[in-house]
This record gives structure tokens, sequence and C-alpha cells, in this order.
């Protein structure tokens, strides 16, 4: 216990005090787009979606064809996916039995694929997508690029489909895009969201997604998780969303979010998350059950006893016997 006084006391307190800062600062790395609280004053709140809502939809002549195609996009190495993962199946067949009676398209990317396309329409993402270090990250700009492309739903092999009706009704709402929510409203997220052909808010998220990977390395972020999610995964594409809404000077009634409570009549999210580390796991786990809010205090608390218990351990190495 001679760890706790004198000298190597104020030292431990010195070491907890900056472990706390430094995971602070990791978390507030995003800029105030990606934070400043909920998205209901610029984004439509999507809660409902029933074949009474879209009667007038229904009844137009001729016809309203969806804005959103017929066609559902996943991504996966190769075509052959028995190695997506040990604890949950890959949802594609979900997808087909639900949907393929209806007349959609239930496609799988491979690596190679995608970066024909790139190759073929998007060659000024080409030296951004081959430059990421994380295979997430490539994927990430993989689903934006694909459904930007061809326009449909993009689904994570984790994520299955709970409700053909609801999905439908949702790509003839209107919207140019429809996303998942993270924490809440307090984010987008794109683990599963639908837009139409060329969406412009979709290319916007592209262009955002390329300016912030020629700065991630000035950002000082160290946690693989958090460089993920700043630079390709949701905090960009919320961000993104915040400076698309602002550049405007408009709430955004083209673009809706799923409400959380009515996402999952829509689809059934296993979270894989097969690409994350410890911390993601570790901080996704926090996130599933206390709240994206209390993350801050729960990685500050456990990073402060590693620390402790750190600087205790090579004291008491050090100390002579």
């Amino acid at each position: 216990m001679g760890f706790f006084f004198g000298r190597p006391r104020q030292l431990g307190v010195a070491v907890i005090f900056s472990v706390i800062i430094f995971v602070i600062f990791q978390f507030v790395y995003t800029d105030d787009f990606a934070l400043t609280g909920h998205l209901t004053e610029s984004i439509q709140i999507v809660d409902a979606c029933s074949p009474d809502a879209l009667e007038d939809v229904h009844n137009a002549r001729p016809p309203l064809d969806p804005v959103i195609p017929n066609i559902v996009h996943q991504l996966w190495k190769t075509t052959d996916i028995s190695d997506y993962s040990t604890i949950i199946t890959a949802s594609c067949e979900s997808w087909k039995a639900m949907l393929e009676p209806s007349n959609y398209t239930v496609k799988l990317w491979t690596d190679d694929d995608v970066l024909k396309l790139i190759k073929a329409d998007y060659t000024w993402m080409l030296s951004t997508y081959e430059g990421y270090p994380h295979d997430i990250q490539r994927a990430d700009v993989a689903r934006l690029l694909i459904v930007h492309s061809e326009g449909g739903i993009y689904s994570d092999l984790d994520v299955s489909p709970k409700s053909a009706e609801r999905i439908r009704c949702l790509q003839r709402l209107r919207f140019q895009a429809i996303f998942s929510p993270t924490a809440g409203t307090l984010g987008l997220s794109n683990h599963f969201f639908m837009a139409r052909p060329r969406s412009p808010f979709l290319e916007w998220a592209l262009h955002e997604a390329k300016r912030r990977s020629s700065r991630l390395a000035s950002r000082g972020i160290l946690l693989p998780y958090l460089q993920v999610f700043w630079s390709t995964g949701p905090i960009m594409v919320t961000a993104a969303f915040r400076q698309y809404a602002w550049l405007y000077n408009t709430p955004r009634p083209d673009i809706g979010l799923l409400n959380d409570g009515f996402i999952g009549s829509v689809v059934q999210h296993a979270a894989g998350r097969s690409w994350q580390g410890v911390d993601g796991r570790a901080l996704n786990y926090i996130a599933d059950q206390a709240g994206l809010g209390l993350i801050f205090g729960a990685v500050a608390c456990f990073s402060a006893v590693a620390g402790l218990i750190f600087m205790a351990t090579r004291y008491n190495t050090r100390a002579p016997r």
C-alpha cells in the first residue's frame, strides 16, 4: 500500500488525471457537427409506416414507382460467406426469402466488385479507398458508393429483415435517403440505410469521408475503434448530415432517420461486429446497455483504474525489498 502515500501517491493521481484527459480527448476529437445535440430539428424522424399512410401513393395514376429501387446490397470479401462469423449466420438468405418473392434483387458485392465500380465511376475516391489501413473503412465507404451508384437498400450481414411491408412502405415515402439511428436520435448509423440513386446527400458524405482521410493522422486518435467511427463510420455520416443541413440552412425533410423504437419492427440487428478489437467491443457493450452518454464516464473510470494498476505494478517492482 506504500504506493498510495507520498510521492508515489502524487504520481498516481497525475497518471489518473492524464489518462482521463486522454480518453476524453479521444472522444472529443470529433467536431461540433457530430456531437451537437439531437437531430430532431434538422431531420425527419420516421416513427411509423403503414399501408394506410401510403394511400395517396397507391392510388396515384399512373402508379408511382418507389423512389428507392427494389434491390438489397450487402458486402463481403468474396462470394464465400461461410467464414463470415462463427456466432451468427449471414443474413443473405433471410433477405432473399422475404423479399425476392416481391420482385426484389439481393446482391452480394465482393472486394473485387467494389474496386471495379470505383475504377469505372469514382476514380476520385480510388486513392482514398486503397489508402485506408482498416478493411472496415473500405467497407464503410463501399456501401455509400454502391447505394449512391445504384440506389436501393444497404444491409450489413448481421442485419435481417423483419417486415417486408414496412420496408416497401419506407421506400415509397419519397425520401432521398433513410438511415437507421445510433444512440436514440443522436446520430445516423450505416449498418442499415436506403437511398435513391445519385442521392445528393450520399455524394456529400463520400466527399466528407475523403476529406477526413487526409486529416486522420493529424487528429491524434489512437483507439482504432474511434479512428474508424470518425473517418468513415457513424460519426462521419452524422457530421456529414449536419454539415449538409447547415449548408442549406434548412431542415432536411427529404432525409429520414428511423426512430429507435420503430426500427426494431423493420429489421433486426445482431451486431456481429467482427471487425472490432477489444476497445470497440467494450465501448459497444457499454453503449448497448446504458447509452452513448455513459461511455465517457465508464471509459474514464476504466482507464483510470488501468493506469493506477499499471503504475502500482511498476512501483512495486522497482521498490527496494
